[in-house]
């Protein structure tokens, strides 16, 4: 009974206890880490994910394979951790963090606007719902690939004929081009894209006429234009585009709610930068 009242037994039992518990727990986590479980879900997951793809359901020998793969990346991907290979990782950094940015949006719930926050966003945002200003006309061609130094005197020339008492017919003039001759309601940086920055620019300047203009320098070559049709850039209403309000505004605001979070997120954590005080 004295042995029993004895402190340095009680201590000895403790942690003869304790040891054993860390040996058990050690064991299940041994036993866990060499388990590769594939459960049910994982194996509807790898079945719906075939047959989106494929457009049919798997067979056994395609479930096999699949089931294979698994296994092996699961494998090396557990060995590759146990050798601390997930360490200093710039690209498994990125992706756990592009999954956890995942996970924040995942958990944020869509607010729903009133109209008045609509028509708010609507009027703080005219650029993103303005329609763009138009252009409709026609053009003549002339390639300095094929006229040389002639084709600005040949573009002259061809402009005081169309402009004359009888024009001819303007498809008869000039040379092929490989885009449109003709073209209607383009936007300016379509019409930029396709022919220049400098070609927009001097079309803006233009008035609508019935009289053919220029000669036009383009990337391509000069031209003679006939504007019919001249748009300027014009705020579309509120009710016109009241769909694309809702979704610009439950965009921006999902964006802004995730960044929140992930700035709460880098808040909970000390940053120390070595050598900046």
């Amino acid at each position: 009974m004295k042995l029993l009242r004895d402190p340095l037994v009680h201590f000895v039992v403790v942690a003869a206890l304790v040891f054993g518990a860390h040996a058990v727990w050690q064991a299940r986590s041994a036993r866990t880490d060499s388990t590769i479980l594939v459960s049910a879900s994982e194996i509807e997951r790898m079945a719906a994910l075939y047959t989106s793809e494929a457009g049919a359901l798997p067979g056994e020998a395609d479930m096999a394979a699949m089931l294979s793969d698994h296994v092996r990346d699961e494998a090396l991907a557990r060995e590759a951790r146990r050798l601390g290979l997930d360490r200093n990782d710039t690209i498994i950094t990125r992706r756990l963090a592009q999954k956890m940015s995942f996970v924040v949006s995942d958990l944020q719930e869509d607010p729903s606007p009133t109209e008045q926050n609509l028509r708010n966003w609507h009027a703080a945002h005219p650029d993103r719902f303005t329609q763009p200003a138009t252009l409709t006309f026609r053009h003549v061609y002339f390639s300095p690939d094929v006229r040389g130094a002639k084709a600005t005197t040949d573009a002259e020339v061809a402009l005081a004929r169309l402009n004359g008492a009888n024009p001819p017919d303007s498809a008869t003039l000039g040379d092929p081009f490989m885009l449109q001759r003709q073209y209607g309601d383009i936007p300016f940086r379509e019409l930029a894209r396709q022919f220049g920055g400098a070609f927009a620019e001097s079309l803006s300047t233009l008035p609508v006429s019935d009289d053919w203009q220029g000669p036009v320098a383009s990337a391509y070559g000069v031209h003679l234009v006939q504007i019919t049709k001249s748009a300027p850039a014009k705020l579309s209403p509120f009710e016109d585009v009241a769909p694309e309000i809702r979704k610009d505004w439950l965009e921006q605001t999902r964006r802004d709610a995730n960044e929140w979070a992930i700035q709460d997120i880098i808040g909970r954590y000390e940053v120390v930068i070595e050598g900046v005080d």
